[in-house]
């Protein structure tokens, strides 16, 4: 499963929405004065050759990328990416691995950054994710299986952060979901998406190995595929060392927490791409928006009851208010942060009660022992800030 991860294009995107109008006459001006100008026409002999630039529209699963699955935005240092197929088993040749970006390092000794320059020798696999995806989450549990597994025999395994949601950009509340989680491994955050851009992914869990001469040999995005990244990391380092006696596999850990095939993906509540469901009586209060409920709900949406603000990346209920979400899994969990209660409801009438306190915190709210279709209405009461639905 795949999880869109912004790009910075998105980001920019964001900070504009709520200030388009204050910018728009500069714009107008601005290009006037360009077109008067000719600047267009001077300016493209300096112009460096890059590839066209991707849709603003945030990533997801189905965008459209380059060969082989990978953005089409290239620079020299990346160009020999599009000789790896994402999700191929047979090892390639793609280019030397991009150098890892500027940023913070967690999990290293005093901050220390850490260099692929100085992994050579090792078999590196690089991993871009985001810490509220929830496929990353499960796709953590055997890259932590790995590192444990085959570290004596030089399987190296480095992080690179790329947030979804600007609260994931303190370095405090990263540390604290890393510690979550039970990640050891050396983390980047990725400042302005710079490592994202450069390895061209536009989805998170993304996978990129690394042989001991720094050479990219097999790309992955989304979870799922770990008996195959596994069989690649045991084929480099067994070209690392001919000699090395391997321990056993990992294999599938036996803990249920890998997602079904089928399971709905995660839905970002402020941007749903037409995955919000809504009622026809929708009005404006103020600065809010009062909703109602539609008769239905078709799985993979979700709809909003009651008076809720809208913001560019969570929804803000007010007293009372109410979400309905149908999806398909075993387990369903709320992206929340603040002080308060939510009231979840499932389709056969049962009711639990889920305190929500502090952080922004992936919270289960409703877990079966089958995974198949559920809809749950969710009711809020306190000040909360609600950010996706993410099913497993």
């Amino acid at each position: 499963m795949l999880d869109p991860v912004p790009t910075p294009r998105e980001l920019l995107e964001r900070f504009r929405r709520s200030r388009r109008a204050l910018v728009l006459a500069a714009v107008v001006v601005a290009m006037v004065v360009a077109t008067v100008a000719d600047v267009p026409g001077r300016l493209s002999a300096l112009a460096p050759s890059y590839a066209p630039a991707e849709p603003t529209a945030r990533p997801s699963p189905t965008a459209t990328v380059g060969a082989g699955g990978l953005s089409s935005l290239t620079t020299s240092v990346n160009e020999q990416l599009d000789r790896c197929t994402p999700g191929r088993a047979q090892l390639a040749r793609c280019g030397q691995a991009p150098p890892l970006g500027r940023g913070t390092w967690l999990g290293t000794p005093g901050g220390a950054p850490v260099s692929l320059d100085d992994l050579r020798g090792s078999v590196v696999l690089v991993e871009i994710f985001s810490a509220s995806c929830i496929a990353c989450r499960r796709a953590a549990r055997y890259l932590t299986a790995w590192q444990t597994r085959y570290r004596d025999a030089g399987l190296r395994v480095v992080g690179v952060h790329s947030p979804q949601f600007s609260f994931e950009t303190d370095e405090q509340q990263l540390a604290a979901t890393l510690d979550e989680l039970g990640i050891t491994f050396p983390v980047l955050q990725d400042e302005g998406f710079a490592t994202l851009t450069d390895y061209r992914s536009r989805v998170v869990p993304a996978s990129y190995l690394v042989d001991a001469g720094g050479t990219v040999r097999a790309i992955s995005f989304g979870e799922g595929g770990h008996r195959r990244v596994e069989r690649q990391v045991r084929a480099l380092l067994g070209e690392r060392d001919p000699r090395a006696d391997l321990p056993g596999p990992v294999g599938t850990l036996d803990d249920g927490q890998d997602a079904e095939p089928g399971t709905t993906p995660q839905i970002d509540l402020a941007d749903a791409k037409g995955r919000r469901v809504d009622g026809e009586s929708d009005e404006a209060v103020g600065d809010d928006t009062r909703f109602r409920l539609p008769s239905g709900q078709p799985e993979g949406t979700f709809s909003l009851g009651g008076v809720w603000r809208t913001r560019t990346e969570q929804l803000t209920p007010r007293a009372g208010a109410v979400a309905r979400v149908a999806y398909r899994g075993r387990a369903a969990y709320q992206l929340v942060s603040g002080d308060g209660t939510l009231t979840v409801t499932t389709s056969a009438g049962l009711t639990r009660r889920v305190q929500v306190r502090g952080r922004a915190r992936l919270l289960p709210v409703h877990t079966s022992r089958t995974s198949g279709p559920e809809t749950l209405t969710i009711r809020y009461e306190g000040d909360l800030e609600v950010y996706a639905f993410s099913f497993g």
